[in-house]
Order: structure tokens, then sequence, then C-alpha cells
């Protein structure tokens, strides 16, 4: 049998973080309308044929700035849903019900939180104001077979998912409609604390992706079309009116944001074999780094500029699964910079993957001296002491993990072992079942929550938590 430690890393690379939380209990007597109904139906399709982006870093980005414009305009977060889909094409689309898709391909055209807030709330308005059931052409194309067979069907999937969206003007909003759907952003974007100039920087991005492959249509160009005449619209209206309707944007969490952009990005690349050795991944990564820092990389002062190589260097290797030559570049960025709690705890990943647990509980632990609040530090401290046998310390890190972040996919993964240990079934199964919605699985995930129930004393607080996610995974079909 594995030991916990090692499953850990098996299971590793098949986590991705959707948007699951716990709300309210829905009224039984509440039909959902058509659009959720229409929207579940295509999830449902596009679960068994997209590729999604398996790496829960990304997905906490880009829900991250989805969830703050959701909750700045006063939408349900509950009934949002935003997909990350493994596909070098660069685009995005919205499906009634509120779920949102975006490609990877248009995550790595994009320069930062403020372009992607700007497609994200493109895609929003389309869902607030109901653009699918107002245009007489998407009208003809909203049955879930039409939709399914123009997105999913006729190939395999990875041509399809590419390719599809162009051959096929049913998908396409007009114009009046994209055009509110920009007006519309342009507000959601000021008061998610963002800047409104990210969608016309978003644009720019479109138009020189374009330029740069005159041969490859962009696909978010297919099916939003007239992307030129909108960024002119766009960039006149804020010469304008900037200055009159929109203040300062927020700047609080800037810093951070960038740092967490440059490290998706990076994630992103990490398994991208084009380059061999160091110097070509470096070639491959720069021209990705260099729009989110102030200066060209060949500007910065050669202490920083050493220590943010050495630690994207690291990352890259960590993330494509060559930890031997990622514990060095660690070791440099922290021989450089010592109070960097990241770090540290991609340092004790990379310990755990060799099987040094000695040096994975010191490197975690310096993680937590320095960042008490971080997640992946107690998680592989909960999975030291649970392959140890210290089942109640395990318990300890992986609740004030909980605490921290109750979406993280190991999280609770390690608390349904750790309940399986301690003999709590009840527990183990609906953590189980939360790891397995997480992982955007959610009939298994059903499975594990009706054993769950079984277990649960009825009427006890666990007992109303488990009939809550079943509703939910019912409401939302994930």
């Amino acid at each position: 049998m594995l030991s916990s430690y090692k499953f850990y890393i098996l299971i590793l690379g098949t986590v991705l973080l959707s948007s699951c939380a716990f709300h309210p209990l829905v009224r039984k007597d509440e039909a959902p309308p058509p659009s959720k109904e229409m929207g579940k139906a295509f999830v449902k399709e596009a679960l068994q044929h997209y590729q999604f982006v398996k790496d829960p870093e990304v997905a906490d980005v880009v829900n991250k700035v989805g969830y703050r414009i959701i909750r700045a305009i006063g939408a349900n977060p509950a009934g949002y849903h935003f997909l990350v889909v493994r596909e070098d094409q660069p685009n995005a689309f919205a499906i009634p019900g509120g779920y949102i898709f975006i490609f990877d391909g248009l995550l790595l055209q994009i320069r930062g939180e403020d372009e992607l807030a700007g497609v994200l709330a493109h895609e929003i308005a389309h869902i607030e104001r109901n653009h699918f059931f107002k245009d007489e052409k998407k009208i003809a194309a909203l049955d879930i077979a039409t939709i399914a067979a123009i997105l999913l069907g006729g190939g395999p999937a990875a041509v399809t998912i590419a390719g599809a969206a162009n051959i096929d003007v049913r998908l396409q909003f007009s114009r009046e409609n994209e055009s509110e759907a920009d007006s519309y952003a342009l507000r959601y974007i000021k008061e998610g604390g963002y800047s409104p100039d990210g969608l016309l920087y978003f644009f720019d991005s479109m138009i020189r992706f374009e330029r740069f492959n005159p041969q490859t249509v962009p696909a978010y160009l297919s099916t939003h079309p007239g992307l030129g005449e909108r960024r002119n619209r766009i960039a006149d209206f804020l010469t304008r009116e900037s200055s009159k309707i929109y203040d300062e944007p927020d700047d609080r969490g800037k810093t951070e944001g960038k740092s967490d952009w440059l490290r998706m990005i990076t994630i992103l690349v990490s398994n991208d074999r084009r380059w061999k050795d160091e110097t070509a991944l470096l070639q491959l990564l720069q021209p990705l780094w260099q729009p989110l820092w102030p200066l060209r990389i060949d500007e910065i002062h050669e202490k920083e500029r050493e220590e943010l190589s050495n630690y994207l260097l690291g990352l890259a290797y960590m993330k494509g699964g060559r930890c031997s030559e990622a514990v060095p570049k660690y070791l440099a960025a922290i021989g450089i910079n010592n109070e960097n709690h990241i770090y540290y705890a991609d340092l004790a990943f990379c310990y755990l993957k060799q099987q040094d647990l000695g040096l994975a509980r010191e490197a975690a632990v310096k993680s937590l001296v320095l960042q008490r609040d971080y997640t992946p530090a107690h998680v592989i401290l909960g999975i030291i002491e649970q392959d140890s046998g210290n089942i109640k310390e395990a318990a300890a890190h992986l609740e004030e993990a909980l605490r921290i972040n109750e979406k993280d996919p190991m999280v609770n993964f390690y608390l349904a072992m750790v309940y399986r240990e301690s003999g709590d079934a009840a527990r183990e199964a609906f953590y189980s079942a939360r790891y397995l919605r997480i992982n955007l699985n959610p009939d298994s995930a059903l499975g594990e929550l009706n054993r769950a129930k079984g277990f649960a004393e009825t009427g006890s607080p666990l007992y109303f938590r488990i009939i809550q996610e079943v509703e939910e995974i019912r409401r939302e079909g994930l």
C-alpha cells in the first residue's frame, strides 16, 4: 500500500480547483430557471470532452478575479463557475446559467489581472444582461444539442474545441449586445477595483496576437466580432469620460496580484517540452515575465534578477516533475532572500517528493514561521504527520489549512484520509466528496455524499452540510 505522501505526489497533478463553496440551502420547491438547466446540460457534455487545466493555482487566479467582480456587482457567487480549459487557442465564452470557460491559451496572451478582469467582466455582462435570450441568432442555437455539437462534436476533442467556435456564426452575439457587454464590463471592472484600461489592453493583446499569427484567426475574434471597432470605441470613451466617471482603481493586492500572475504563467508553461535546458526555458519565459515587471529583466538589479530567475526556474522545474533540478534553484533564491515563505513551501514539497521528510518538515516549518496562514505548508506538515502515524497532529494542521482555504483540494483529500484512519466514516465520505467535487467529478461526489449521509447523525451540523452539498450539485451541475 502506498504511503500517504507518495500517494499525494501521484495525485497532485490531477487537481483542478473550481468554484465550490457553502451557501444557504435552496428551497426544494424553487425550480431552476431554463438558463441554468441549459448550462448544466452543456457542462455535463463539457466534462466528458474538455481537458481542463489541472493545477489549482491557475484556477485560483481566475476565480479570485472573477468572484471579486461578481461580489462587487452584487451578483450571487454561488451561481457562477469559472472553468479553465487546456487549449492553445485564445478564447473565452459564457454559457447560460453562469458558466464561463476560459482557455489557457488566452491566459498566456493577456498580461495581468486587469486584462483578465476585462475578459471576465465582459462574459459576466453577457450573462447578467441575459443576452442569450435577447439575440434572435442566439435563440436559434440555444438548444443544448446544437451548442454541444458546435463546441464539442464532430472529431477529436482538441481540434473541435480549438476550431468549432470559428465555424458557426450562431455563437456570435449581435454588435448591439457586444457593445452593451463592453459598456457594462467597464462598470463591473471599476466596481471590482480593477483598472478600466484592462479591457482596452486586452483588445490590444488580441490584435497583437492576430498580427503575429496571421494564419490563425483567434477564436475570441470569431465569437466576439468587431474587435478593432470595439477597441477604438472604448479608447475614445475612456479618453472622454474616465476622469469624470472613474476613480483611481483599487491598488490593494496589486503587488500580490502581479506575483500571482507571474507564478500562474510559469505554471502554464512548465510542461512545455520546447525547452530542453535552462537557457531555452529562460528564453521561453522571459517574454511572459517582462510585461509584468516594471523594468526589462536585463535592467533589474543583478541580485533581484538572479532571485527572480532562480525562483521561477525552480517553479517550472517543480511543476514539470523535475524536483532534483528545482531544489538548487530554490536554495539559490533563498540564499538571496531568506524571507519569502513561498520559496520554503515549494522547497518543502520538492523534499517531500524526494522522500526526505526531515528536510521537508524543516522547510515547511520555516514557511509557517514567515507566514502562518499559508495553506501549502500546513498541508505538507499534515501529510508528514499522517505518514508518521501522528493522526492528531496531522488533523490539527489540516483543520487549520481548511480554515484558511476550504476549497483547497488536498486539504479535503487528506482530511478524508485522516478521518478514515480515526474511524469517522461520515467525515471521511464527506471530505472525499468535497475533493471529488472540487476536481469536477460531481457524479462521484454525489455518491460519496450519499454514503456520508448514511453515516451522519440525522439533524447534526454535518448532516445539514451534506444535504447542502447535494442540493448545490443538483442545482449547479458542479
